[in-house]
């Protein structure tokens, strides 16, 4: 009891303390400042406040909040969002070692974001942190080797870093793995190995590798399967996913036709960037009536009750 009464001022007298320690230029009570204020711990959380702190402490060559402020810059929490300033202390943080800064330069180069695009250089940093073990630059150099982006296209390569962060239980690289054996890339074709690790990609939430098997098990005629694996794709705003459930109410295909969901599911996809929706959102849209069709796009600006009607309207045909 008494420790609980006391929790409150011994908290005031710490921040009180590491204040005065941050004003006077210690480096460390500088970054701990930074990251109270980051993540509202025993302060009110405020970006400015936070982002003020670190920039005092990188100044003086604090790796880690160099680290931070370059992910501050870049997605713009309080500052304005700024690529080559994220860049810029990325790379300071890259240069004493920082694997995720390593990675973080690494795409940016890839990108061309606050830099230059140069897939070399993106090669060269993806490397160094994939080799620390970082498993995000795993991925991201299998990638670049897979795709021959910034060396020669190299399949066994890409294999070898895919598998590193698959190891790590990492969803993109099992089902690029998968993706690997599925082709005979690098690897022996295994089909009965590419669907293990599509089904561990999926099984971790990777919305692809589910929309993937559930395209497959659609093709096997097995539909509820195929239902399952689409529906949880879908709700992470797949558009393939999202297009391939449209397509199935609306045509009826497997389960009874329902184009009000139908036109709801497309509209999501195509706001999420697909194509192929759009022509066949059209077609829907033909056979309703204009207050059937208010009523549809309102049931794609409200997923959570969509997801209730499929779940309580599958109906799927019996064979």
């Amino acid at each position: 009891m008494f420790k609980a009464l006391f929790r409150p001022l011994l908290h005031a007298i710490n921040f009180k303390k590491i204040t005065k320690l941050a004003e006077n230029g210690d480096i460390d009570a500088q970054n701990k400042l930074g990251k109270m204020y980051h993540f509202g711990s025993y302060v009110e959380q405020d970006y400015e406040k936070a982002v003020d702190w670190y920039s005092k402490a990188a100044a003086q060559g604090d790796g880690d909040s160099q680290v931070v402020l370059g992910e501050m810059y870049e997605y713009g929490q309080g500052v304005s969002q700024d690529n080559k300033k994220a860049f810029f202390w990325y790379e300071k943080a890259a240069k004493k070692g920082n694997a995720f800064a390593q990675n973080c330069l690494g795409w940016m180069y890839e990108k061309g974001n606050g830099i230059q695009q140069d897939y070399a250089q993106a090669v060269s940093w993806y490397t160094k942190a994939a080799q620390q073990g970082d498993v995000d630059a795993q991925y991201n150099l299998g990638m670049m080797y897979n795709l021959g982006h910034g060396v020669l296209k190299n399949h066994r390569e890409a294999f070898k870093w895919f598998n590193e962060a698959a190891q790590q239980e990492y969803p993109p690289a099992q089902a690029s793995l998968g993706a690997l054996y599925f082709e005979g890339l690098g690897i022996p074709l295994n089909e009965n190995m590419a669907l293990t690790l599509y089904e561990k990609a999926a099984s971790n939430g990777f919305a692809p590798a589910q929309t993937y098997l559930g395209t497959l098990c659609e093709e096997k005629n097995e539909i509820v399967e195929a239902m399952t694996w689409y529906c949880k794709a879908a709700q992470q705003g797949e558009a393939s996913a999202l297009t391939n459930l449209g397509l199935m109410y609306g045509l009826g295909q497997n389960v009874f036709k329902n184009e009000l969901i139908a036109y709801a599911l497309l509209e999501m996809a195509v706001m999420s960037g697909n194509e192929t929706a759009l022509d066949i959102r059209k077609t829907i849209a033909k056979s309703l009536t204009p207050s059937k069709m208010d009523e549809a796009k309102a049931l794609a600006q409200d997923p959570e009750k969509l997801w209730e009607l499929i779940d309580s309207r599958q109906n799927l045909k019996q064979k």
